[in-house]
């Protein structure tokens, strides 16, 4: 049996073990434990009962201070041991407040995110001249807007592809056909034609090391895909669908892609790659009324994003098994939302708001998720 003596602040593991309990105001830490004779922890034993009152079994003890099992981890060491939970708790889990993004600028799009590592945006929009303008969040900081260029003619849609490696889409003006450029860790490419004649914005996604691919809606209604194979661009595949809206698409694993799509009675659809072919079309009922926005925060663990009927940001989930939600996230969002995840249990939205409490005119705000 083991016992454990008081104050709460040195208590001592008298047997050796593993203890999982939680805290709840006092801070519980990995005991110290080393070896000593018989008549050493006799001693230890007379002396707790005496100061602090007599030995308790673990499950009494658990009882009496509220604590419940399996948050953190006390091991039994034969050296000291730093005093640290196997599983650290995060602090203040769940959405932020939204907060506008630095760096007036007059959007004439929906915003396009997508990371290449923890806790690193890049966030993509077409200003009121057309050209694509770029901003980095990195270490904390915002880099503030570059003005890349470009002529564009829809909302941008980017990916990263490997590390600092990322590609960009979008129509340009006097032209239906998609158009990518690419950053290879300095500078970006020129523009280059993958042909097609598409009537949305495009959404991009990788679903792994130097692959990428590009959806949109052709000029049937129908969702179309483009990809870069390693080697050579390969288009245009024929998904089918009757779309109203462009396509949102995520990679929850290694060769796995997820595309959601708005159809003509208004209901949300998905199509998965599932690393060997792809499903048919599933109906995921009403929602919103924008286009969709989807990220993958883990393995098959999937967030779809919309703007509601009432102009706040709608979130559903896939759990896994099912989808959770609709949850109503607020922000009075003037465009389709754009969202991204930069690591397990990581969430980043971006949308144009028009609400007057950022001092904006449609303006960035930005609301994040950390669980």
């Amino acid at each position: 049996m083991c016992l454990y003596f008081a104050p709460l602040s040195h208590r001592i593991d008298a047997c050796r073990g593993v203890l999982h309990v939680r805290r709840k105001e006092v801070q519980v830490m990995t005991p110290v434990y080393r070896f000593v004779s018989v008549v050493v922890m006799v001693v230890v034993i007379w002396f707790a009962s005496a100061s602090f009152g007599p030995a308790r079994a673990s499950a009494p003890l658990n009882e009496d201070l509220g604590l419940t099992a399996s948050a953190y981890v006390l091991t039994t060491q034969v050296t000291d041991v730093e005093r640290e939970p196997a599983l650290a708790p995060v602090a203040q889990a769940g959405w932020s407040a939204w907060e506008a993004v630095p760096g007036a600028v007059l959007a004439t799009s929906a915003p396009s995110v997508t990371t290449w590592g923890r806790d690193r945006l890049e966030v993509f929009v077409r200003s009121d001249g057309g050209a694509l303008l770029w901003q980095t969040f990195a270490s904390g900081r915002w880099s503030g807007w570059r003005n890349l260029g470009g002529g564009l003619a829809s909302a941008p849609s980017c990916a990263a592809w490997g590390q600092d490696r990322m590609s960009c889409f979008a129509l340009r003006q006097g032209s239906s056909a998609v158009w990518h450029t690419w950053w290879n860790g300095e500078r970006w490419s020129e523009w280059q034609n993958l042909g097609g004649v598409a009537t949305s914005a495009p959404a991009a996604v990788s679903w792994g090391a130097q692959r990428v691919g590009v959806f949109v809606r052709g000029s049937d209604n129908k969702m179309y895909q483009a990809y870069y194979d390693g080697q050579r661009w390969i288009s245009w595949i024929n998904h089918e669908g009757t779309l109203t809206s462009a396509p949102a698409c995520t990679s929850p694993g290694d060769n796995q892609v997820q595309c959601f799509v708005r159809g003509s009675n208004n209901k949300l659809y998905r199509r998965v790659w599932n690393s060997v072919q792809w499903t048919i079309w599933e109906d995921l009922g009403v929602g919103g009324t924008s286009a969709p926005s989807a990220a993958s925060w883990g393995p098959n663990r999937v967030s779809l994003f919309v703007r509601g009927d009432n102009g706040n940001l709608l979130h559903r989930y896939w759990d896994g098994s099912r989808w959770i939600g609709w949850e109503d996230l607020g922000g009075n969002i003037a465009s389709s939302p754009a969202c991204v995840s930069w690591g397990a249990n990581s969430l980043d939205c971006f949308a144009q708001t028009v609400d007057p409490v950022f001092n904006t005119d449609q303006g960035l705000i930005r609301r994040f998720w950390r669980g």
